[in-house]
């Protein structure tokens, strides 16, 4: 038997094992928030020193330390990372693209993402990285407190989940990892209906998605089941989306945080006002202008787990403020991707991440969402939170004052007030939208 033909055959066999794979995957896993974390981040020092052995016998990493003039055992810490380039989206996406052709990895996970900032980037796994991926994702339940394997789990209907069609499997009709599907598409009052029928213990769907339903319940008076654990997925939850989920839903929102590249790499936990990464599966940086370690600045991520085809100090997009306690690093708070940036004739720009400030401190405003139509006029679409202490000609006198105090040039704005504002294709919500031709 040929190498080739061997290693798909491994690749083949690890793929039946898969469940096998994440259970003991999960085992071993760091379930809890240490009180001290010095075990975990050795455990995180290590597994950082083998990636890197690992990452340099690939020629896509070894030119990229050869060019930074590192080697492996340069890059013994989280810290020693910014030794190395910072990898972005497009880097990966042309990685990605040769890769794919490669008919070895015919039996490796291809996934794709929403493409909701852009171009959708496909992502390659092994089948043992993609079960180590799924682990991970029990592990965020668990770290709240939820048994995934005795719990009721509900989720919007993904492409990728099996049984979406609802039916139930062995285990599930002995009351082991029970979950059910319910369709985002369908109705404010369907969906609300099907969570009050199934009770779930924990419930997660797009943020977007969540907060639509959560809008009518206000509106409307409609009821909706508190589950003991609910997390809004795939965009950022600002402070005014969590009053509002807390107020419909209750009290156990959880807010984890990754992307569909690395997976889920740090959670914020009900009552707690900042982020603890996985540190025993994940690298979480925050970088400045200059690629150097700050307090405020982009968030650079690297699973440990992903050793096959590494994302190595990988940006998403997203910025982010952070708190190093007795060398530990915990993310105080993330600006999620926005998207598309306000831009300028001469080509400057002001980012959704400028502008926050001024929307989180109007807690009448629940959703908005910018559309800049031309370089002078910008369309708002707005919900009002029906309570709220300002009508809706002081809301938008507030919003035009403040916010071309930030701009670099006065806009007009046009105002679209809506009962809730309808999500992307994908689900999600972009929230700023620029019509305007740039480079």
């Amino acid at each position: 038997m040929d190498e080739r033909k061997g290693k798909y055959m491994f690749e083949k066999t690890q793929k039946k094992l898969a469940n096998i794979y994440l259970f003991f995957d999960l085992m071993r896993m760091t379930k809890k928030i240490p009180k001290n974390f010095s075990h975990v981040m050795d455990v995180q020092a290590r597994r950082l020193q083998k990636l890197m052995k690992r990452a340099y016998k690939i020629p896509f990493y070894k030119e990229r330390f050869d060019a930074a003039g590192v080697k492996p055992e340069d890059i013994k810490t989280a810290d020693d990372l910014v030794k190395l380039p910072v990898l972005t989206k497009d880097e990966l996406r042309e990685w990605m693209s040769r890769e794919a052709k490669d008919p070895k990895y015919k039996e490796w996970i291809i996934d794709t993402t929403s493409g909701s900032t852009g171009k959708p980037l496909s992502i390659i796994f092994s089948p043992k990285e993609k079960a180590y991926m799924k682990a991970n994702w029990f592990r965020v339940m668990m770290v709240a407190g939820y048994n995934p394997f005795f719990g009721k789990t509900m989720s919007r209907i993904n492409a990728h989940d099996e049984n979406a069609g609802g039916r139930d499997t062995f285990l599930q009709k002995f009351g082991i990892l029970r979950r059910k599907y319910v369709n985002q598409y369908a109705s404010e009052a369907e969906i609300i209906d099907a969570v009050n029928e199934y009770k779930p213990d924990w419930l997660y769907m797009n943020k977007t998605e969540l907060m639509r339903i959560v809008l009518y319940s206000n509106k409307t008076g409609k009821k909706i089941f508190h589950p003991k654990f609910y997390d809004p997925i795939s965009e950022k939850v600002d402070e005014n989306n969590r009053k509002l989920f807390i107020k419909t839903l209750g009290e156990g929102i959880i807010d984890s945080y990754g992307s569909a590249e690395t997976g889920a790499c740090m959670v914020r936990l009900p009552g707690k006002s900042y982020y603890v990464v996985h540190n025993d599966s994940f690298v979480v940086n925050v970088l400045d202008d200059e690629d150097k370690m700050a307090e405020e600045g982009r968030l650079v991520i690297t699973p440990l787990y992903k050793t096959d085809l590494p994302l190595i100090n990988y940006s998403i997009g997203d910025k982010a403020t952070c708190k190093v306690k007795q060398g530990v690093r915990f993310i105080t708070s993330v600006q999620g991707r926005m998207n598309d940036y306000f831009y300028y004739e001469n080509g400057g720009v002001t980012s959704f991440f400028e502008i926050t400030p001024v929307i989180a401190h109007c807690a009448d405003i629940l959703q908005i969402r910018f559309i800049e139509e031309t370089y002078d006029l910008i369309h708002v679409q707005i919900v009002r939170d029906d309570r709220a202490r300002m009508n809706c000609e002081e809301i938008e006198q507030y919003l035009t004052v403040n916010l071309n105090k930030i701009f670099k040039k006065p806009f007009a704005f046009e105002f679209e007030w809506m009962d809730s504002i309808p999500p992307d294709k994908n689900g999600k919500l972009r929230m700023i939208v620029c019509n305007v031709a740039h480079d």
